[in-house]
């Protein structure tokens, strides 16, 4: 290939001092789009915001060859504007080829501003990135609700901004351990005046609203469970457990739930504590959303379901049936706050 890669920026997504797996996975992107590219070329991570001295080892570990740590007290919860801004000015002063962001409901509005503000190209939701013989970057990504996939070209601009999907990345790969990578550490200038824009107020979600990347507990509903009302029994459960609902595809695509909900290759990654499987049969698409959670209960009338493979404990009956008993069974156990 004919692209010269100087350096690829990777945004760190962390939740507190937790870095997410995305973060991982990104630079495992970076590391093959260099290799293909012929080789050459830096992967360097940027965390913005608070972080303990324990987060930098995972990155060095993960492969990054440079960590820039931009923080300041008000970067400590996330803003948009504030974080696409110090992320930009210490951009502006680099050779970057390629910034990748993991898509991130919370973040959605960064990788908009950050090419706005760099006059940069953006591709979201994309599943594959690599640069052709030309040197122009090509970006692949699902459409028409992921029945098919559209390629992208970007011919000119500054450094492609790629958003990829996070069910896509994963953080196995060929990549250098380095102990000894830097941590450069940044404290940029804020204007006293402030952004433009300012958080008010800080709305705690309830559980069953809960996004489903975040819930420690989730409930997901299938076929299986019926449409229209019917499926009002997967709620039912969500409220009594605490959790959040999730759904399929085909859930999805009859609009039971709106798509941020859905789990699978062409939805979410989650890896909640537990995740209750109701009507699920369990197919590739759903289960690669699904497979790394803690805790895996499901109910199906179909014994040879392939949701029991992934499953620590399998419930084989009518869920229209099973689902009302275990509520009632919950709703006793917390009027007596009795487990047994």
């Amino acid at each position: 290939m004919s692209k010269n890669i100087k350096d690829i920026w990777i945004l760190v997504h962390q939740d507190g001092t937790f870095i997410e797996e995305s973060t991982f996975g990104l630079i495992v992107e970076a590391r093959r789009i260099i290799r293909e590219a012929g080789g050459r070329g830096s992967v360097t991570a940027v965390m913005i915001g608070p972080a303990c001295d324990e987060a930098f080892g995972p990155l060095k570990q993960g492969g990054a060859d440079k960590i820039i740590h931009i923080n300041h007290e008000s970067l400590e919860r996330y803003h948009g504007e504030l974080f696409a801004r110090v992320f930009f000015e210490e951009a502006g002063r680099e050779s970057i080829s390629l910034i990748l962001i993991a898509q991130d409901e919370g973040k959605s509005d960064f990788s908009a501003r950050v090419a706005a503000m760099m006059d940069a190209p953006l591709v979201t939701r994309v599943v594959d990135f690599s640069f052709d013989d030309r040197g122009r970057g090509v970006a692949l990504r699902p459409v028409s609700n992921g029945y098919q996939f559209e390629r992208v070209i970007i011919n000119e601009g500054g450094p492609p901004v790629i958003s990829f999907l996070p069910s896509v990345l994963s953080a196995a790969g060929d990549f250098k351990r380095n102990n000894d990578t830097p941590v450069e550490v940044v404290v940029p200038e804020i204007d006293e005046t402030g952004p433009d824009t300012m958080i008010v107020d800080i709305i705690e979600a309830e559980p069953e609203d809960l996004a489903i990347e975040d819930a420690e507990i989730v409930v997901a509903g299938g076929r299986g469970a019926g449409k229209g009302e019917e499926f009002n029994i997967v709620h039912e459960l969500a409220k009594e457990t605490g959790g959040s609902v999730a759904g399929t595809r085909p859930v999805i695509d009859s609009r039971l739930l709106p798509f941020e909900r859905q789990i699978g290759q062409t939805g979410k990654t989650i890896a909640p504590g537990l995740i209750i499987n109701c009507g699920i049969s369990g197919a590739n698409e759903y289960s690669a959303g699904m497979e790394k959670s803690k805790s895996v209960i499901s109910i199906n009338k179909d014994p040879r379901a392939r949701i029991f493979r992934f499953s620590d404990l399998g419930v084989v009956g009518d869920l229209k049936e099973i689902i009302p008993l275990l509520i009632e069974r919950l709703r006793e156990i917390k009027k007596t706050g009795s487990g047994g």
